[in-house]
């Protein structure tokens, strides 16, 4: 039996693996953020550019996005510091060699790997980590142990081993009949950022938990639909689990970097001006009720009723946003914003 990271790495990222071709956006097996509404990335752009600041305004500005997707995000991420006259050294970091090749067609820049040093930039990672390779344990009547995946028959199944004293010590505080993953392949990545990154910020978004402990269970997406069976057919589905933030923090500060306080995604984007913008396209929608330009009043109010998936408390706003930096960079003002909820 292989332990579940292995499985993970192999159906995820190995040769036909899920991440082979781009498997987000509506045309794929789910959404994130960028796929809702362009509004999301406008607000990380303000976010990116007040990092950008507390950066001393380097020129270029190197922001690198790892696990790109599809290069939704990041074709509107380009466009508006075109726009915005922002000097922004974009790069794509891509597994899988379909998933680079793709971003290679979008004309972005793209790489395999976190280059070995990275100095004056922001490391973007949105839905990544719960992706990354975990290890499984659950507690029995005969005390922790490790889920591992094997093969009966045919078959794929779950193969029960005891658990060994590293994984042991990483796991969570269980009672019988609970089970949790650890997040080995997440806090390789914040490994990998600290070892690179001189001066810079780190930004992670994912669904999980801030209070330590079990994240989430264990399950799989296709075709927009939630599975929890993620053994049969490895390389058709995703396989995912919420975050244990406040893990993948403690690895952080051990890593030298800091961790500021995590916050909800609809607190930061609000803090970032969603709600000013929302109210921009509710007066314009009102203003061409009832004129010949009714059908872009209808548009836009499609577009306002998109957009609030991103701050629902119950959909997308519930993700965290965890944000970490080289020593002595201060928190963002919109970070301040955030965590002490004022918006005005």
């Amino acid at each position: 039996p292989i332990t579940f990271a292995e499985f993970m790495e192999r159906a995820l990222y190995g040769p036909g693996g899920f991440y082979e071709r781009p498997p987000v956006g509506r045309e794929g097996h789910f959404v994130t953020s960028p796929h809702v509404h362009p509004i999301f990335a406008e607000l990380l752009m303000r976010a990116f550019s007040e990092l950008w600041a507390d950066l001393g305004r380097p020129d270029p500005f190197p922001v690198v996005e790892v696990g790109a997707g599809d290069g939704t995000f990041a074709l509107d991420l380009v466009r508006l510091a075109a726009e915005r006259d922002l000097p922004l050294s974009y790069t794509a970091i891509e597994r899988s060699p379909g998933a680079r090749e793709r971003l290679l067609e979008l004309g972005l820049e793209v790489a395999a790997a976190l280059p070995e040093k990275l100095e004056r930039t922001v490391v973007f990672a949105n839905e990544l980590l719960d992706n990354l390779p975990f290890r499984r344990v659950r507690v029995t009547g005969a005390g922790l142990v490790e889920v591992r995946v094997g093969a009966e028959g045919d078959a794929i199944v779950e193969v029960e081993t005891p658990a060994d004293e590293d994984l042991a010590a990483a796991a969570p505080t269980l009672d019988v009949g609970q089970e949790a993953t650890v997040p080995v392949g997440a806090l390789k990545f914040v490994d990998a950022v600290a070892g690179t990154l001189r001066t810079g910020y780190v930004l992670v978004i994912d669904y999980g938990s801030v209070e330590g402990g079990s994240a989430g269970e264990v399950h799989g997406y296709r075709r927009h639909r939630v599975l929890g069976d993620v053994l049969t057919d490895p390389g058709g589905s995703d396989i995912t689990a919420g975050v244990d933030l406040a893990t993948i923090s403690r690895r952080a500060v051990g890593a030298r970097l800091q961790a500021h306080s995590p916050t909800r995604q609809r607190d930061a984007l609000l803090a970032l001006g969603f709600a000013d913008w929302n109210d921009q396209q509710r007066e314009r929608q009102h203003s061409l009720m009832g004129t010949d330009e009714a059908a872009d009043a209808v548009r836009i109010w499609e577009g306002r009723s998109r957009a609030s998936l991103l701050v629902d408390p119950q959909g997308l706003g519930r993700l965290w946003w965890l944000l970490m930096s080289s020593a002595g960079l201060p928190a963002p003002a919109w970070h301040l914003r955030a965590s002490t909820r004022v918006f005005d």
